[in-house]
């Protein structure tokens, strides 16, 4: 879900910053934009890497799990954003940054969000119909993780010692 809800998250957030029109999450078809105010959400790469993380916890009833992080995810987008002016893809871009929080929770987890770079570029050096644009690096730094109870002990051996504790009574002898 962290792929589904990062790109969704992204959209979401370019059209609060003012994108009027659909933002486009293909590199194909953006490059047959015809359009000069443009927005669009590009995955560009994700990285994995095993992680053994243990974290103790009580579910909402009290019961005590254990949560292991068993792989790391670390997702890269590229945001474009397309217009006309300088000042008005400046305000945009300024608007988007605004909008994007520290994280967001994928199943509950938390997943930060950090914003690595901003290239802009102008007509002469961009595919793009816009006369300027600002490409920006958002990561999405999440994990797969896997939830398991209290062990259940399979097999218990008790064995019971009891003491003779009556003491004898004397015949006064």
């Amino acid at each position: 879900m962290l792929y589904a809800e990062s790109k969704n998250y992204l959209i979401n957030k370019l059209k609060e910053s003012g994108l009027k029109s659909k933002p486009y999450t293909s590199q194909k078809a953006l490059e047959k934009s015809q359009e000069s105010h443009v927005g669009a959400v590009l995955f560009e790469t994700e990285s994995l890497s095993r992680n053994h993380s243990k974290t103790y916890y009580k579910d909402q009833e009290g019961v005590s799990k254990k949560r292991v992080q068993v792989f790391s995810r670390k997702l890269t987008f590229s945001v474009v954003i397309g217009g006309y002016t300088d000042d008005e893809v400046e305000t945009m871009f300024e608007e988007f940054l605004k909008h994007l929080d520290r994280g967001i929770y994928v199943d509950g987890n938390f997943v930060s969000i950090e914003v690595e770079e901003a290239d802009w570029v102008t007509k002469d050096d961009s595919i793009l119909k816009a006369q300027v644009a600002v490409q920006i690096k958002i990561s999405f730094d999440g994990g797969l993780y896997k939830d398991s109870g209290p062990r259940k002990l399979c097999k218990i051996d008790v064995e019971v010692e009891k003491k003779n504790e009556r003491k004898e009574k004397s015949n006064g002898s």
